[in-house]
């Protein structure tokens, strides 16, 4: 069993290998119009993490991860990075991504399974 100590020793870095920005939770037309609009686009998914918050991802590997993906500043790294859960990050929660949009078609599928009522005709 991990110890918290070294529960990142087998870890590929994923935390650091994206940037995620918080969006405001979707709920027009134009709100999921714009979702598709973001995962047109390369290295770009939209998602719903575990908290139920809604976030931006682009996949993008941090500058300062070296070859076995260890972090080459770790004493200085910033504040965001120290303040990082590893319990409930992308590898060791089974949930962290509620829901993942990668495509246009994603995110139609999810408006049909929620039933959206604007969506109805």
């Amino acid at each position: 069993m991990k110890s918290e100590k070294n529960i990142c020793f087998d870890c590929d870095a994923l935390c650091c290998r994206e940037v995620a920005v918080s969006i405001d939770t979707p709920r027009t037309k134009e709100d999921f119009d714009e979702i598709k609009w973001l995962v047109c686009h390369k290295n770009t998914n939209v998602y719903k993490d575990h908290e139920n918050d809604w976030l931006v991802e682009f996949a993008s590997d941090c500058e300062h991860l070296d070859k076995n993906w260890r972090c080459k500043i770790y004493e200085k790294r910033p504040f965001v990075c120290r303040e990082h859960s590893n319990k409930d990050c992308i590898k060791n929660s089974n949930n962290y991504h509620q829901k993942i949009f990668r495509t246009i078609e994603d995110v139609d599928k999810y408006l049909e399974e929620k039933n959206y009522k604007w969506m109805q005709k």
